[in-house]
């Protein structure tokens, strides 16, 4: 197994795209904690892993708040025995309306959990990994934060400012052993986008023909790239930012529905 005798915090992972790696990864051997902020997600995410025979504890933590955070780490460390690998999953959408309608609230909501709770808890696993000289570290991005995706005033932003943070802390932890990359995910089918296509009145099917692969990614497609850059196999990748977007970010058409 790829991960065995490693321990995984996943934030966001009580569904979606979160959940998907939580369980791949304990299907490969890894102690998940699940991280949400809903705690029965997690703790239904986190019973699901110890059917399959691996070590599961469930923690409710707002990843924005930097005390929940290192409380969170902490049950982590203490529960489970280190924190070898960190993926930062947890976000949430902007409102979808142009920039002169938006609310200056939900702007400061959508980077405090986006921007500052990946910050929060890469600081926080990363004062571990530093002393333990290893860890891997998944940051999840968008290709959002590769374009100029509108009207998406606060969301586009703070997952471009995330790709940045992966550049800068991959740089500085080198030196320690600790890989630190991004994941940018197309447009996937998961609870979250469903809402947001729902909101838009966009056609599912329509916006899948628009993909040059012909469907949305599945949780399960992000899944399988996150554990490729936690194993052994990328141990001498690190910076890199990892769009999995069935081809769109070089087709680049924006979805019509």
């Amino acid at each position: 197994m790829l991960l065995e005798g490693k321990v995984a915090l996943i934030t966001g992972s009580g569904r979606g795209i979160g959940r998907a790696m939580a369980m791949t990864f304990a299907r490969e051997g890894a102690d998940i904690a699940v991280n949400d902020v809903n705690l029965e997600a997690a703790e239904e995410t986190a019973e699901e892993i110890r059917g399959l025979g691996r070590k599961a504890i469930a923690v409710k933590a707002d990843v924005g708040d930097p005390e929940e955070v290192e409380v969170m780490v902490a049950r982590t460390i203490g529960g489970l025995g280190g924190v070898h690998i960190l993926v930062n999953n947890a976000g949430i959408v902007d409102q979808g309306v142009p920039t002169v309608e938006s609310s200056v609230e939900r702007w400061d909501e959508v980077l405090r959990v986006i921007l500052r709770g990946t910050y929060l808890c890469c600081r926080s696993a990363g004062k571990w990994m530093v002393q333990q000289r290893t860890g891997k570290i998944v940051n999840i991005g968008s290709v959002a934060g590769l374009t100029g995706l509108a009207p998406r005033p606060a969301y586009v932003p703070a997952k471009g400012a995330v790709i940045d943070l992966t550049h800068t802390l991959a740089v500085e932890w080198a030196p320690y052993g600790i890989n630190v990359n991004c994941i940018t995910p197309g447009f996937c089918l998961t609870p979250l986008s469903e809402e947001a296509f729902k909101r838009a009145g966009a056609d599912l099917a329509k916006v899948g023909q628009n993909i040059p692969m012909g469907r949305l990614a599945l949780p399960q497609d992000i899944a399988d790239a996150a554990l490729f850059l936690v194993s052994d196999g990328a141990k001498y990748i690190t910076g890199v930012t990892l769009p999995v977007d069935g081809g769109w970010l070089v087709y680049r058409q924006l979805p019509k529905g």
